[in-house]
This record gives structure tokens, sequence and C-alpha cells, in this order.
């Protein structure tokens, strides 16, 4: 197809001159903004990746999602390959290869794990953020889990959390406090408020069951973007360290790298990082690509196998340890446990 042209007469010889369109105007010019702005959002992203979220500004770097800038120079480098103008081609291509190693190498795993058996005295704890919804197929879900415990983030009210207790079985009880509920086959009781702050809570929670006794924390942090986490989040260290817990689960609203996360107290660790596989993105559903949901794990347990499962019910996916308590195992199994840093 000819390129667009434009006529002028000189009047004065009645001469008909023809001009491309495109004269005036610099190749590609309609596509340069945007990609100054893509490299503008990488330069911002490369800066948060640094700094992580040591201040509020630089945690909204570091909350620019590894995906989305590692997808957009992946587009330019098409575009640009196809426009054949390979400058920019190879430019946004060897830009793509940093945010693509962050989010395949540090911020999932796709390696292999080694293989743990399945034991008798192996324990299920399912965590789930139901966006303050708890209706029948939601319920269906965590049904089909079989957990032993069941930590609910979100959940509407005290009466959908008794009925879903009641289809599980007389064995299970239910506790119900705030926004939170732990429901478990045994004995469950809570131990109080450690942090009851607007928008942020932490709560101690006893369960027992055949000699067998596990302290959890359950954390819900909030949401909103103006928040700085980070002292936040060292405040959750600072009452790991001070009370010592089996295990820490909940919706921390931060990812798994941030700062105080990455740096847990001595022997604790993420369960995803021990028994964990595949894509570590927790919300949003159906495309997640923030890690925000995390069950932390103390030496005394020895997680076997840790899944993350996405639902129509909420826009969180849903996670699944399975554990095994150290004071459970005897024998030279015992000399042979793992310890987490």
């Amino acid at each position: 197809m000819r390129a667009r042209e434009t006529s002028t007469i000189d009047r004065s010889v009645g001469t008909r001159f023809v001009v491309p369109a495109s004269v005036g105007r610099a190749e590609g010019g309609t596509s340069n903004i945007p990609f100054a702005g893509t490299l503008a959002l990488t330069l911002l992203w490369g800066i948060g990746q640094v700094v992580r979220d040591m201040t509020w500004l630089s945690g909204m770097c570091f909350y620019i999602p590894s995906v989305v800038v590692a997808a957009a120079l992946v587009g330019w480098t098409i575009f640009y390959g196809v426009r054949q103008r390979y400058g920019n081609a190879l430019l946004a291509a060897g830009l793509a290869v940093v945010p693509l190693c962050v989010a395949l190498f540090a911020e999932n795993h796709f390696g292999a794990l080694p293989a743990r058996a399945a034991t008798e005295a192996q324990v299920r704890l399912v965590h789930w953020n139901v966006a303050h919804e708890l209706s029948g197929g939601a319920q269906e879900v965590l049904r089909e889990q079989h957990a032993d415990i069941y930590v609910l983030s979100e959940v509407p009210d005290v009466r959908t959390v008794e009925e879903l207790c009641a289809t599980l079985g007389p064995e299970y009880h239910a506790q119900t406090f705030a926004n939170l509920a732990v429901i478990a086959a045994g004995n469950v009781r809570t131990e109080g408020w450690l942090l009851d702050r607007t928008r942020m809570k932490v709560r101690s929670v006893r369960w027992a069951r055949n000699g067998s006794a596990l302290r959890i924390l359950v954390v819900d942090l909030p949401s909103e973007i103006h928040i700085h986490r980070d002292p936040l989040l060292r405040e959750i260290n600072a009452l790991i360290e001070r009370h010592q817990p089996d295990l820490v689960v909940g919706d921390f609203n931060a990812p798994r790298r941030s700062r105080a996360l990455a740096n847990l107290p001595a022997g604790y660790g993420h369960a995803y990082d021990t028994a964990g596989i595949g894509c570590g993105y927790t919300w949003p559903v159906p495309v997640p690509m923030y890690a925000l949901d995390h069950c932390l794990h103390s030496q005394r347990i020895m997680p076997a196998h840790y899944a993350l499962q996405s639902s129509v019910y909420s826009d969180h996916r849903l996670q699944v340890l399975d554990f095994v308590s150290v004071d459970r195992i005897v024998g030279p199994a015992a000399d042979e446990l793992p310890v987490w840093r």
C-alpha cells in the first residue's frame, strides 16, 4: 500500500508537488512515548527491588509487579522486532531478563523438592481469605480439603462460621474473633489479642488433639496502600520472638520478599520456601501477581507439603499446609530433621 500523500500547488507556475505524509514526523514517534513510560516504570521497579519497603515511597516501587514489568518489556521486544527497529528491540529484551529472573526464581519456585512420605501423625492446615463471603460453594471448597485446622480471614459473621463448623463433623470446634476464625478438629481456644488496632490484628490460638498441642498466631494486616508495611511487619517479628509460636498464619498484605518477611526471627521460615512448588502468588485471582498470604513455621514444625489453590469464591488463593510436629516424631527420624534459618 502506498504511503498517504499530500499535494501542494505553486500557483505561480501551476506545478503540483507531492509530499509524503511521514515527512517531518520521527519514525515510530507515536510509540516512543509509551515505551519511555515503560522504561521509567522499569527504573522505579529496579529501585524497589534494591531498597524494597524500607520507606513508604520505596515500598510503592517495590510493589510494582515483576510479572507486569517483564510482560511489558517482552511486549515491546516483539513490537519493535516486527517493526524492524532492532535497537529498541534489543534494549527491551535485555531489560526484560531481570524482572523475568526475579519472577521465575526469586518470587516463585519451579524446581524439584525432596519427597517426604506421608505419616499418620501428619496434620493439614488450610488458610483462606474468604473476602467477606462464606457461600455454600466456598464452604464446599473448604470441606474438600479435609483439613484438621481451618484459619479463615475476612469472615462475614459468626453464624456462617458456625454453619461451616457444623457440616465438618462433631469433632470440630470454632472460635471467631472480629473478622477472623479458626475451626479445628480437637480442642481450640483463643489466648487473647496480641495486637488489636484498627486494621491490624494478631490473635494467639491454642490447638490440642491426642496429646499434641500447637500455638498459632493468626495475623491480619491492613490492605490500604497508604500504610507503610515495614513497621507493622517488624512488630509481627517482635511478637514471634516473644511468644515463640509454632505457626504464624494469615493475610499479611505484604509480599514475601518484604524486608521483615525476608529476615524472620531465627528458626522460622516460610512454608512455601520449605515445601512449596509452582506459582507462589496468592492475589488477585484469577491472575495472581502478589504473594500476600503467608504461613510461617518454627523448627518444631516439619512441613511435608505446601500448595496454593484458586477458586471463583474469593480473590485470594487458599493455602494448604501438610506438616508434622517435631514432638510427634520419635526414633532416628528425629535426628534427620532439617533446621530452617
